[in-house]
């Protein structure tokens, strides 16, 4: 009986050190890369409902091909509607309040173990979302390698790169990639080439 008992403890403290261990290897990191995006589902313009959203997708893209580690903008408080026209209404009213939405802090790494970010959104109104420039006020990204990226629906890049250096004037931003929403849902093979083909230039 008490070779039994032996035996149990035995498997009991191995199942013990095999789940810290795992623990381990998803907190720890040797990159030094990370991906920050905000991304949103629902309806999207020429798209329809979607079930992931563009952003996400491209950065879930660059993530891969860098070994990045990744970071999701969410708002504290998600009251942005999953209806197009109404989202847009919501997005244009915090452009012109100049809004700071909050966002979650939960699961935000320490930034200070990256040299390079990507940071990528949406275009709302011709620039990132506002709750992207309380990232930005908030955060610490001075000295380190910005990479804008965007999603629109022929916006372009729509000056993300030089706003992004403007909120953040002392850091290096890089020359950042404009994809088209559509092709994120329905080109993705053309959305990873290009992506590819980016970094490539980018040396990544």
């Amino acid at each position: 009986m008490k070779h039994v008992q032996n035996i149990i403890v035995i498997m009991l403290m191995f199942v013990l050190l095999m789940t810290a261990g795992t623990v381990c290897a998803q907190t720890e990191t040797d990159s030094d890369i990370l991906v920050i995006y905000f991304s949103r589902t629902g309806e999207q313009y020429t798209v329809g409902v979607i079930d992931k959203g563009n952003t996400s997708i491209v950065a879930d893209m660059i993530a891969e091909a860098t070994g990045a580690d990744m970071f999701e903008v969410l708002p504290e408080e998600d009251y942005y509607p999953y209806t197009y026209n109404a989202l847009t209404d919501i997005a244009l009213q915090e452009q012109r309040e100049k809004a700071r939405p909050a966002y979650q802090k939960e699961e935000l790494p320490e930034l200070s173990q990256y040299s390079t970010v990507f940071i990528g959104a949406p275009v709302w109104w011709g620039d990132w979302p506002m709750i992207m420039y309380t990232f930005f006020e908030n955060e610490d990204l001075a000295g380190k390698k910005l990479i804008p990226f965007t999603t629109h629906e022929g916006s372009g890049l729509s000056g993300f790169d030089k706003k992004l250096a403007a909120a953040i004037p002392e850091s290096e931003v890089l020359t950042g990639l404009a994809i088209r929403g559509n092709d994120c849902q329905n080109r993705q093979d053309n959305v990873q080439k290009t992506v590819s083909d980016w970094l490539s230039k980018l040396g990544y």
